[in-house]
């Protein structure tokens, strides 16, 4: 089993050159057999909280399409970020697209105080986006949440992917605290995040992957769109940018 995670420029409120980003990295990830891809939060629509009423989508959007199709021939699973239209305020959501199958849609449970006013929490029960292994997703304010990877691996996760829009001085806490979630549970840990602006801030790439002993395997810079895959098994890393 091959895990990836992908390090995206979206521009905002741009949906379709942003889908045609990100067909390009799930391309380049599917070229180097990983199995499931996770995308930055919000990655379809970049991050503005200001603008993500208007930018929301349902599950069934047409945008997911093409996704499904691509996700089927190659046998790869799709986690992308997006703001879910609710009744009430939006939800900062990831759409796990699988071969063949019923999507699974995972919502950011706690919440950013900066994000209180413009969205509202998930009220997920499930804990796992994905089997065998079984991968836990993190929405960016929840990997600093002790019980939000608590309850994870008290529900049987081996491996902990976070989805993030983290700035260059958000960076260094997230990858300390990657890291020792890795070294806890002896689990693969990986961060896709995003590069350039988003909102009033900019975001600044260095996704990542740590091994079970909380080593770093593999950190993308802060310039290139691109996605790193680890062998859940052997630790084995590859990465790819696109030109």
């Amino acid at each position: 089993m091959r895990l990836a995670v992908a390090q995206t420029q979206s521009t905002i409120g741009c949906l379709e050159q942003n889908v045609a980003g990100h067909v390009a990295l799930v391309r380049l990830a599917a070229r180097h057999a990983a199995e499931l891809i996770v995308f930055p939060e919000l990655s379809l629509t970049g991050y503005d909280p200001n603008l993500a009423n208007d930018l929301s989508r349902s599950c069934q959007d047409a945008c997911f399409s093409q996704f499904q199709t691509l996700c089927n021939s190659a046998n790869l699973s799709i986690c992308l970020g997006f703001p879910l239209r609710t009744r009430g305020l939006p939800r900062i959501s990831s759409l796990v697209l699988r071969p063949f199958a019923e999507p699974v849609l995972y919502s950011k449970q706690h919440l950013h105080p900066d994000e209180e006013p413009f969205f509202e929490s998930g009220t997920n029960a499930r804990v796992t986006i994905h089997d065998n292994p079984a991968v836990a997703l993190a929405i960016c304010y929840e990997l600093s949440v002790p019980e939000h990877a608590d309850r994870a691996f008290a529900a049987g996760a081996e491996a902990y992917m976070a989805s993030a829009a983290k700035t260059a001085s958000g960076l260094e806490p997230a990858s300390q605290r990657l890291s020792g979630i890795a070294k806890q549970h002896s689990a693969i840990v990986m961060l896709a995040n995003c590069m350039g602006g988003s909102a009033d801030f900019l975001c600044a790439g260095n996704s990542s992957a740590w091994g079970r002993s909380g080593q770093l395997l593999a950190r993308l810079d802060g310039e290139s769109e691109g996605v790193i895959v680890v062998d859940y098994r052997s630790q084995e890393v590859v990465t790819g940018v696109i030109p």
